[in-house]
């Protein structure tokens, strides 16, 4: 199990940078600004180390999701329910592993839940958009161009079904 071993070595580093917010906080004394600069400084360490805990996950929950389907055993959730996580979030993070195997990206690490929820409805119809979102510089922006794009060609599909249908039905009276 090379994934615990990892684990044991792993050491938390933290930087100490010189911090600048681009947030405005004109209008606030200068104890509140100073406390809710270090806030900030605090949330986006802890938002870097959620990230890659999420990396993390996604590797435990491969490495178990590939042992529990090789017993065939249907185990795997209730395992990850005997440790205490949703079947949304495990889900959510062997996603965003296997997006990231597939198309060799770290961008998916920075993209919120639902788009990666859209972009595995999306491969599913096409792979080469998938790497077309990941190579864009705003991949947001083009998901959004593609979800309405495809939804376009939904309509207009099922509005040539309806046609074919009626025009079927009429050519049959």
């Amino acid at each position: 199990m090379g994934l615990l071993a990892n684990y044991k070595k792993s050491e938390v580093v933290i930087k100490k940078d010189k911090f600048d917010s681009n947030f405005d906080y004109t209008g606030f004394n200068t104890n509140d600004k100073e406390y809710l600069i270090e806030l900030e400084k605090k949330a986006i360490y802890t938002g870097n180390l959620l990230k890659e805990n999420i990396k993390e996950l996604g590797d435990v929950f491969l490495e178990a999701h590939k042992i529990f389907s090789n017993n065939k055993n249907g185990m795997f959730g209730k395992w990850y329910e005997n440790l205490g996580f949703k079947k949304d979030f495990v889900y959510l993070c062997l996603d965003r592993k296997q997006l990231s195997i597939q198309y060799d990206s770290a961008t998916i690490y920075k993209l919120p839940d639902r788009i990666i929820k859209d972009l595995k409805k999306i491969e599913k119809e096409n792979e080469e958009i998938i790497v077309e979102i990941l190579n864009s510089e705003n991949p947001k922006e083009k998901i959004k161009e593609i979800k309405q794009s495809l939804n376009q060609n939904k309509i207009k599909t099922n509005q040539n079904i309806k046609k074919e249908r009626i025009k079927e039905k009429l050519t049959s009276l």
